[in-house]
């Protein structure tokens, strides 16, 4: 701030040298209000015009000023102000710019001074476009920069959240399996213990004790299994949550996923650890879309196979023929499905790629 007002003043100050020490023209004052204009704009205008308004300025003054010593105060008030406004290597440029100027105004007539400025200012022009180019450039770089590095962000924080849902899931399935196998054990023993004792009492007061003691080791045992099954709610969720997670992820990626399920898809039950591994494999097959092929969108299709298996199908276009080769996420992938007893297909044809999965759905028994 403290620039602009020092060259404001110059600038003011040599403006009424110019009347004082010279005949000025009728169009003097016309001039003098364009120039100021300009002048003024300086500090509001974004970078690039900035350039291009500070590059017209010194046509303004061979025009304005004729009094080569009231020519030179102009320029170094200029230069001051500008050198505030701009940036450090534009600076350097531009006082190159009017220190040319300043050398050759009293060498050479009005006339070739006209055309040399319009040539430099040409130049500026031209550096002017290279340099908003090259910004332009530079911004959509960052942007993208911003985007990948939020959109891992988030599927960090999404990752860390199923990490914490599935061992939350394991946690409650460790403590079923206990209470199955060594309560739900115990209270069944104790039935059948109970059962032999009522048989072998003597009287009949006896056998109605223990026949009581029976029903209640049976509502107990009943209880018992009813808190094994609450237990276990979430590790029979289904496709259902599957779906929504594919849908949190197409939302957050900017994907476009069509799905597509069969008869008695959605009727089908799914343990935690096939729901966990259904849903790493389409992830990671959206993933590997996002970042090997320029398409955002994919087809993803469930169908049960004789209501046995399970086998789903992500399909997405590619530009041209690729080679497949099996990093850390794709053998992860396999290895999960193994896991299972599931298999894992790769195939593409022609401008389509295929990865097919399958896997044995799992019949409960009841206990």
């Amino acid at each position: 701030m403290l620039f602009f007002w020092i060259s404001s003043v110059v600038t003011f100050i040599a403006w009424a040298l110019e009347i004082y020490l010279s005949d000025v023209a009728s169009h003097f004052f016309l001039l003098s209000t364009f120039f100021f204009v300009f002048y003024f704009m300086v500090p509001i205008l974004k970078k690039p015009y900035k350039m291009i308004d500070v590059s017209l300025l010194p046509l303004f003054l061979f025009f304005v000023f004729d009094n080569i010593l009231v020519f030179w105060l102009i320029v170094a008030a200029l230069a001051l102000y500008v050198s505030a406004y701009l940036a450090l290597h534009s600076a350097y440029i531009y006082l190159s710019y009017l220190t040319l100027l300043t050398v050759l105004f009293p060498l050479l007539e009005r006339e070739w001074l006209l055309a040399l400025t319009a040539l430099l200012n040409f130049v500026l022009f031209f550096f002017v476009i290279i340099h908003w180019k090259q910004a332009d450039i530079k911004k959509v770089a960052y942007k993208d920069d911003y985007e990948t590095l939020y959109r891992l962000y988030r599927s960090s924080k999404r990752q860390v959240g199923d990490m914490e849902r599935v061992t939350r899931q394991e946690e409650r399935n460790q403590m079923a399996r206990e209470i199955h196998d060594s309560v739900g054990h115990r209270l069944t023993a104790l039935t059948m213990q109970l059962e032999a004792a009522r048989l072998q009492a003597k009287t009949s007061e006896s056998q109605e004790t223990f026949a009581q003691l029976k029903t209640l080791a049976q509502d107990s045992l009943a209880d018992t299994r009813n808190a094994v099954r609450t237990f276990k709610t979430e590790d029979t969720a289904g496709l259902q949550a599957v779906i929504q997670l594919i849908r949190k992820l197409e939302a957050e990626s900017q994907l476009r996923v069509a799905i597509t399920m069969k008869t008695g898809v959605l009727g089908i039950i799914l343990t935690n650890q096939q729901s966990v591994t259904l849903y790493r494999a389409i992830q990671e097959s959206l993933t590997n879309m996002m970042r090997h092929s320029s398409s955002r969108q994919a087809m993803v299709e469930f169908q049960v196979i004789a209501q046995r298996e399970l086998r789903f199908q992500i399909t997405h276009s590619v530009k041209e023929q690729i080679t497949i080769k099996e990093g850390f996420g794709l053998t992860n992938m396999r290895e999960r499905l193994a896991d299972i007893n599931g298999k894992l297909t790769i195939n593409q044809v022609k401008d389509q790629l295929h990865l097919i999965g399958q896997f044995p759905l799992e019949v409960k028994n009841s206990d």
